[in-house]
C-alpha cells in the first residue's frame, strides 16, 4: 500500500462545489498546496463533472512533472455530454457533462481511461468506487452493488495487478456499505467522508474493524462539509453546511458547545476538528477540501497546532492513537526529545503532553524540539547544555546542524527517563 501523509487536499471545492472558483484561483490553490508540502490530492469525475480532475491534471503536469504527488480518483460515474447549465448536483458552472452511474466492469475501465486523460497520468495511485450505498441509490442500490460485485470490483483488481493502479477501495459517506463490502471482498483502503468527526463519530466501530483487518482509512470531510471549518464566534454556524445541507438547531448547539470546550484550552475548533480523526489507529490520512491560498494556509496551520491531551479528553476522546514509541526523554530537564524510530512527515508525535504532526521526516538518533525554541536558547540534552539554537524551532521540529551549533562542552550521564514525554 502507498505510504500516505497525515493530511491531503480534497478537490471538490476547485470543481466549483457551491460556488465558482476561477481557473487562476484553482491553479493557485494546487500550487500553494504543493509549496506547503501537501503531496496527496483526492479527486473524482463527479467533482465539477470532470472540472476538478482537469484542473488538477493540468497543474500537476506543470508543477509536478515527475508525478511525485499521490492522486486518488474514483469510478462509478461516467460523464456524458450535456447542454444543461447552471448549478447541477451542487456544482456551479461545471464542465458540460452529466454524471451517469455505472459500476460494471466496462464502466470502470471507461471511467479510468477518461480520468487518466483528464489527470494526464498513465497510472492512478489509488482508485476508489464512489458513492455505493442505499442512501445514495435508494431502490437502485441492489442493481449497482450487483454490477460492482459481478464485474466492477474484478476490473479494479485487474488494473491493480497490472500496475495501472496502486491500490483499490471505496470512497463513500455510508457506514453500512463499508461493512457489507468488507464481508465480501478485499479492500486496500476506505475513504469515508463525514462519519468520523467531532460531530459524528458513528464510524468508530467500523474503524476498529478496519484496524483489525489491516484496511487503511482515509477520513474525508473532517469539517462535516463546512460547519467545523470556521470558528463559530466569527461565522454563524447556522449559515454553514452540515452534510451538504443546512444544519439543524441541535447541530448548531453542539458545534457551539465544542467550540466552547476548545476555547478553554486555547485551541480553535477547526484545528481540533482537522486533527481529531488521526486519533484512531486505523486512520492513515485526513483529507480536507480547500479553495484558495488562504484555505491552504489555514489547513497547514491547523495541522501544526499542538493539541493538549486534556482537550481530547474534554471532547470525549479517550482513545490515544496506537503508534510505536518514536520519541524518548533522556532527562526531565531536557528541552529536546530523541528519535528512537523513524518519523515521517505528518506522523503524530507526543510532545509536551500533547500531540502535533511532524513537519518533516526525522531519522533515528536525532533531536526534536520538546517545546518552542528560540534563536540563542541553550539546547539541553542529558540535563546539560550541548549547543545553542541559531534559528527558531517550533514544537515537534527537527533540531540539527541547520538550526543549532555545538558550542557547549558537557558531560553526558546517559540515564534514560522511561516516563512518556
Amino acid at each position: 500500500m502507498i505510504a500516505l501523509p497525515a493530511f491531503g487536499m480534497g478537490t471538490a471545492a476547485i470543481g466549483n462545489l457551491y460556488r465558482v472558483v476561477g481557473e487562476t484561483e484553482a491553479r493557485a490553490t494546487i500550487a500553494a498546496a504543493l509549496a506547503a508540502g501537501i503531496r496527496y490530492f483526492d479527486t473524482a469525475p463527479h467533482y465539477g463533472h470532470g472540472l476538478a480532475e482537469r484542473r488538477l491534471g493540468e497543474t500537476l503536469a506543470e508543477l509536478d512533472p515527475g508525478a511525485a504527488a499521490i492522486v486518488s480518483t474514483k469510478v462509478g460515474r461516467l460523464l456524458e455530454p450535456t447542454t444543461e447549465r447552471g448549478e447541477r448536483h451542487g456544482f456551479v458552472d461545471a464542465d458540460p457533462f452529466e454524471p451517469v452511474f455505472d459500476y460494471s466492469a466496462d464502466g470502470i475501465r471507461r471511467s479510468v481511461d477518461a480520468s487518466r486523460l483528464r489527470l494526464r497520468r498513465d497510472r492512478i495511485d489509488i482508485l476508489l468506487a464512489h458513492d455505493l450505498g442505499v442512501q445514495t441509490h435508494g431502490d437502485a442500490h441492489r442493481r449497482h452493488l450487483s454490477d460492482f460485485l459481478d464485474g466492477g470490483y474484478d476490473a479494479m483488481v485487474t488494473l491493480r495487478n497490472a500496475g495501472e493502479v496502486g491500490a483499490i477501495g471505496i470512497g463513500v459517506n455510508e457506514i453500512a456499505i463499508c461493512n457489507d463490502l468488507l464481508d465480501r471482498v478485499d479492500l486496500d483502503v476506505i475513504l469515508l467522508a463525514g462519519r468520523y468527526t467531532l460531530l459524528d463519530r458513528s464510524a468508530a466501530a467500523l474503524l476498529d474493524r478496519c484496524h483489525e483487518r489491516g484496511v487503511r482509512v482515509i477520513v474525508g470531510g473532517p469539517y462535516n462539509s463546512g460547519i467545523l471549518a470556521r470558528d463559530p464566534t466569527e461565522v454563524d454556524p447556522g449559515k454553514a453546511h452540515y452534510d451538504y445541507a443546512a444544519p439543524s438547531a441541535d447541530i448548531v448547539d453542539r458545534t457551539l458547545a465544542l467550540a466552547g470546550i476548545c476555547a478553554r484550552f486555547g485551541v480553535a475548533l477547526p484545528a481540533a476538528a482537522l486533527q481529531f480523526p488521526l486519533r484512531h489507529a486505523a486512520v492513515a490520512c485526513v483529507v480536507a477540501g480547500v479553495a484558495g491560498e488562504t484555505e491552504v494556509n489555514d489547513l497547514v496551520a491547523r495541522a501544526a497546532v499542538p493539541i493538549p491531551k486534556e482537550l481530547w479528553m474534554a471532547l470525549g476522546d479517550k482513545e490515544a492513537r496506537a503508534a510505536p514509541e518514536q520519541l524518548i526523554l533522556l532527562h526531565p530537564d531536557d528541552n529536546v526529545l530523541i528519535c528512537v524510530s523513524p518519523i515521517a512527515a505528518g506522523d503524530i508525535l507526543t510532545v509536551s503532553g500533547g500531540t502535533i504532526p511532524s513537519r518533516e521526516g526525522i531519522t533515528v538518533g536525532h533531536k526534536v524540539a520538546r517545546a518552542h525554541l528560540k534563536a540563542g536558547d541553550q539546547v539541553i540534552k542529558y540535563g546539560a547544555p550541548i549547543g545553542s539554537m541559531t534559528a527558531d524551532a517550533a514544537t515537534g521540529e527537527w533540531v540539527h546542524m541547520h538550526n543549532m551549533k555545538s558550542d557547549y562542552i558537557a558531560s553526558h550521564t546517559r540515564s534514560t527517563i522511561s516516563e512518556p514525554s
